[in-house]
């Protein structure tokens, strides 16, 4: 969890998708089904208050959006843009980053890996715009990595890329946290 989110509204984490897809719909079933025990065992609470997929559309609630509604929407093949309530809606992915009240910004867009575009245009705008990302794509952490540790380091907000290592293992953080200290000579795994 990210411990030094900077801007959060009665102890609830703002979080914005720029992407709906596998992983995206995956984590919003998890905010969902283990709602009460990240919120007691960590004291976290993530509201999911916009999403921006350039296929499935875009919705935008700043008190937060309905996850389920949204899941239901694209699991009939509907556009998000279909939100029932009143909300923004067919915002792209930069308005989302810049114009949201998003504490952290998970990209999960497609992954181009010559160019690394959208994902490293978007994780340059999140940190210019002082919000975290997380994300599952490896292009930014593969091609710019430095760079993009230096622009949130400038911006103090955090790039967090363990779901680019063998499919979310825990392997970064292992290695920063509960075996800081230890010499670690290999990991075997498949890695793509």
């Amino acid at each position: 969890m990210l411990s030094s989110t900077k801007s959060r509204l009665a102890g609830k984490t703002r979080i914005a998708l720029i992407g709906f897809g596998t992983v995206g719909q995956g984590l919003c079933e998890i905010l969902i089904s283990k709602k009460d025990y990240l919120k007691s065992k960590y004291g976290f609470e993530g509201v999911i208050v916009a999403i921006s997929d350039v296929i499935k559309g875009a919705v935008y609630c700043k008190d937060g959006l309905d996850i389920q509604q949204c899941l239901d929407l694209v699991k009939s093949d509907k556009s998000l843009e279909e939100y029932k309530d009143d909300c923004e809606k067919g915002w792209d992915s930069i308005r989302t980053i810049k114009e949201t009240n998003a504490d952290i910004i998970c990209e999960l867009a497609y992954t181009d890996v010559k160019t690394g575009e959208p994902a490293i245009t978007h994780c340059k705008t999140a940190f210019e715009n002082g919000k975290h990302i997380v994300t599952s794509n490896k292009g930014p952490a593969a091609l710019q990595y430095s760079e993009m540790q230096i622009l949130a380091e400038k911006n103090n907000v955090q790039f967090l890329i363990e779901g680019t290592v063998m499919s979310g293992t825990p392997v970064l953080n292992l290695a920063n946290g509960p075996l800081a200290g230890c010499e670690i000579t290999s990991i075997k795994g498949i890695l793509n």
